[in-house]
């Protein structure tokens, strides 16, 4: 008894060697677009003050086939701060506090605000020295060390919004690659 193959199996066989391919076309496809539903969410959701933290957040993907990896994130250092809050502990460098004492200076206003209450946002005008500045950019740098920073995460709620259709996006991709083999176009 002897078996022969016919054009089918050599199809059949040429798809199999194009299969890593294909797999890695699809899986990049999947892996950009469930990076940007999590970067766009992220960027909408943000705290926002001059909009720089927002705008450093992007996607990447490392590695070759098999070995894939996605990252979403920040690039400024202030970003996991943000995420997960800050300890009580060192105070943060008052320099790094100076741009936001200037945006937000209320000259009436030089204690603690109440609970629940907002301060008044009005950047520093005439008559507001850089000393003055300084100063406040200190005792917020000394209130952040004593009582750290809550946090307000961004990127773990933007997963968590997209996690579904990110499943959902990569089952898609499954399908077509079975598809793939079993005859179809290479998508």
């Amino acid at each position: 008894m002897s078996i022969q193959f016919g054009p089918e199996w050599r199809d059949f066989e040429n798809r199999l060697t194009r299969y890593p391919q294909v797999t890695e076309v699809n899986l990049r496809r999947a892996l950009t677009a469930s990076l940007l539903m999590i970067e766009a969410d992220a960027k909408r959701n943000v705290r926002q003050d001059t909009r720089r933290l927002a705008g450093s957040i992007n996607h990447r993907i490392d590695g070759t086939y098999p070995n894939l990896l996605g990252r979403v994130g920040p690039s400024v250092n202030y970003g996991a701060n943000v995420e997960f809050g800050r300890r009580p502990g060192r105070m943060p460098p008052v320099d790094a506090l100076m741009g936001w004492v200037r945006r937000h200076w209320n000259a009436a206003h030089t204690g603690p605000v109440p609970a629940g209450q907002l301060r008044p946002r009005r950047a520093a005008g005439r008559g507001v020295t850089q000393d003055m500045i300084r100063s406040r950019a200190f005792a917020l740098a000394r209130a952040i060390g004593r009582r750290g920073i809550p946090p307000r995460p961004y990127l773990v709620p933007a997963y968590r919004r997209n996690q579904a259709a990110i499943v959902a996006l990569f089952g898609r991709m499954g399908v077509r690659i079975n598809a793939y083999l079993a005859g179809g176009p290479a998508l």
